[in-house]
């Protein structure tokens, strides 16, 4: 599997649960996470990697994630489909 089909699956399940999804790029700016999702006043950004274990955070992602997360931004890194069902059933339940 790749880190597009996780994406699809990710975007796929989400829309199931009527959660907000979003692929989203910060202009200008390399390091952001991949993914804006917003369910029920519950704001979090997720950074996908490889479900293969190939993909590892840079050093420019590792710096971004630090500061969005003193910023007080939940931001999750994901590599597997476990992972992004744990977060929809947490999600929708909310």
């Amino acid at each position: 599997m790749s880190e597009a089909s996780l994406q699809r699956y990710f975007k796929r399940e989400a829309a199931k649960h009527k959660i907000f999804w979003r692929k989203i790029a910060f202009d200008g700016h390399r390091g952001c996470p991949d993914v804006f999702v917003a369910h029920k006043r519950h704001i979090m950004l997720v950074e996908l990697k490889n479900p293969n274990h190939k993909g590892v955070i840079s050093k420019k992602q590792a710096n971004e994630i630090t500061r969005l997360r003193d910023a007080g931004v939940t931001v999750n890194i994901i590599d597997n489909r476990g992972d992004i069902d744990a977060l929809i059933k947490d999600l929708a339940g909310s």
